[in-house]
């Protein structure tokens, strides 16, 4: 018969006194700490778990303060694009406005361009601008513009003169057909002319006098020199 209860009672029996020997040694006064005596009348000692306030704000003075993000980068402004190159390298162009009101002639050279703007009697305006691509940008002294469109064959686009917009239409100049300028001065009266040659040999042009307006004097365009005046055809050299 195998006898088990023995040896349970013993395993038993030690964990028993092992149970009693750490009671006692929590129990015994000998092994507890104690403060040390105070003198009658003497204030407790602090408590310090008493002490903290437990609502108190923390101290976050000695916190460290993490250094400031530097800011990004300013973006880099992008370069300009060079100007396009211009459609049409030299060119001469003559036509009138829809409305017959007005002839127009533009003559372009290496992306610069005049043009002129007349009826023949009191109405008037030179222009400067460019040809970037295709597209046409005059702009005249007293505020007139002249935008548009060209090709080796035509020009298009729209005149504003006076405050009114006029729609015109440009052939390409042939033969004699383009754009005259020609300045004069007389007993010190300075004399601006303007003449446009269309592609049917009609000449239409303005002379302003010490500012005053009117007909041009007659210009053959095979010959386009008007007495005491020099004239050219735009682009002038």
């Amino acid at each position: 018969m195998a006898r088990y209860a023995p040896i349970a009672t013993l395993v038993a029996v030690a964990a028993l006194g092992g149970a009693l020997f750490v009671v006692n040694e929590v129990n015994n006064p000998a092994n507890v700490p104690t403060f040390a005596e105070q003198p009658a009348g003497a204030p407790a000692p602090p408590d310090a778990y008493a002490a903290a306030d437990p609502y108190a704000a923390p101290d976050l003075a000695a916190a460290p303060v993490p250094p400031a993000a530097a800011p990004p980068p300013a973006p880099q402004p992008s370069a300009p694009q060079p100007p396009e190159p211009p459609a049409v390298d030299e060119q001469a162009y003559a036509g009138r406005s829809a409305g017959d009101e007005v002839t127009v002639a533009i003559a372009v050279e290496d992306g610069r361009a005049v043009g002129y703007v007349c009826d023949g009697d009191a109405i008037e305006s030179w222009f400067e601008g460019t040809l970037e691509g295709d597209r046409l940008n005059l702009q005249g002294g007293d505020g007139s513009t002249l935008t548009g469109t060209t090709t080796e064959a035509a020009a298009h686009g729209t005149v504003t003169i006076d405050g009114e917009e006029l729609p015109f239409s440009a052939a390409g100049a042939e033969g004699p057909a383009g754009l005259y300028e020609g300045n004069a001065s007389v007993r010190g009266v300075v004399t601006r002319v303007g003449w446009i040659v269309t592609n049917d040999g009609a000449v239409t042009g303005v002379a302003t006098r010490d500012g005053r307006r009117g007909p041009a004097p007659a210009l053959d365009p095979a010959t386009p020199t008007p007495p005491r005046s020099t004239a050219c055809r735009c682009p002038c050299p």
